[in-house]
């Protein structure tokens, strides 16, 4: 059983203030390389006020705890969304000098344990990815380092272990080989679409889903990005995400609402017209602090990118600088300072 301790960060500065609502588990990768930066220098980092949060570290030796489950960490890079809201974000280190089959090992047998302790499903086990479209955990993503996603799902799901280099090949391909499709043929114009579907409507629902800002749908490590016409398990999970996220019924099933919400058959020349009017962005640099005509820029912008500021005031202050905070953390996380500048502007230009 992997080694657990705590080392609760007192402050709740970097947190949202409420109650998590423990309906998921994310899983990260640091992306931290350097030497010895394991799940004590990650837990060091948070303590010492680090910009961003997240519940747990856990490397090839052992796991800590920074969070209690009950906080609403900055981690997802999906603002107010599920992910920072109602999930637990565990944070696996892939430093040089650590063994990162066995740090996996470890990440599946907390995650099992935290699945008991708060009764999630294995179903509510995703990636980072999942909430922001970051490749992240980016060695689960592509398998370059011998276990995949698939494997660390039937790892929390079996409670096998998985030597790097030496990956099984996936059980199977959930959907295609578990289920009767029926094909459904035409456009999507509404009409409700479920698990079990297969033709072109279920595509267009998927570059739909994928085109979304932020988007929900594809994965990235799959071929063709995911995007197979196949309503599976994937889909059904992305659709769901989406519902949650925009305040629709969540069931699982694309029907008008959701059609509507994706922009229906105005979609892209919606998108185009928004960017368009919202392409002037401010110029130079702006922080905590500053007012004025372009802090107001910013902040409309921030909030078309769903990087929500609340009401647009002109004022550069905590709410405006955490949105920031927390668009570099998913689209510039080299970066994550909460100042407004070239960088920043270029990214957010794109998301707009």
């Amino acid at each position: 059983m992997v080694k657990t301790k705590k080392q609760l960060v007192k402050s709740t500065a970097r947190t949202y203030g409420g109650t998590n609502g423990r309906r998921y588990i994310t899983i990260h990768e640091t992306a931290n390389y350097a030497r010895g930066a394991g799940a004590q220098t990650h837990a060091n980092l948070q303590s010492n006020g680090f910009s961003a949060s997240w519940h747990w570290q856990v490397d090839d030796k052992h796991a800590i705890q920074s969070f209690p489950h009950t906080a609403q960490c900055f981690h997802a890079g999906d603002g107010r969304g599920n992910g920072n809201l109602n999930s637990i974000g565990i944070e696996i280190c892939v430093n040089s000098d650590s063994n990162f089959g066995k740090a996996v090992e470890n990440a599946a047998e907390l995650t099992r344990k935290i699945m008991a302790e708060e009764n999630i499903p294995a179903s509510n086990v995703v990636q980072h990815h999942n909430w922001s479209g970051k490749n992240c955990p980016t060695n689960l993503r592509n398998g370059s380092k011998g276990i995949n996603w698939n494997d660390f799902k039937s790892m929390i799901k079996g409670g096998g272990k998985v030597s790097a280099g030496k990956s099984p090949k996936p059980s199977s391909k959930p959907a295609k080989k578990q289920t009767k499709w029926t094909t459904i043929s035409g456009n999507w114009t509404g009409q409700t679409l479920k698990r079990g579907h297969h033709g072109k409507p279920v595509e267009q629902l998927q570059r739909k889903l994928a085109s979304n800002n932020p988007p929900f749908y594809p994965n990235k490590g799959a071929k063709n990005n995911g995007i197979d016409s196949y309503f599976g398990g994937d889909t059904e999970d992305a659709v769901r995400r989406f519902q949650s996220y925009y305040g629709l019924t969540v069931d699982g099933l694309a029907g008008k609402k959701t059609y509507d919400k994706l922009g229906g058959k105005t979609a892209k020349k919606k998108a185009s017209k928004s960017s368009n009017s919202s392409a002037k962005l401010p110029t130079g640099v702006l922080r905590r602090g500053d007012r004025g005509e372009k802090v107001e820029r910013l902040q409309r912008a921030l909030n078309k990118a769903n990087f929500k500021v609340g009401k647009v005031d002109g004022i550069y202050g905590a709410k405006t600088e955490d949105a920031v905070r927390r668009f570099q953390s998913v689209y510039d996380a080299h970066n994550v300072d909460g100042v407004y500048g070239p960088r920043t502007k270029t990214r957010l230009a794109k998301k707009i």
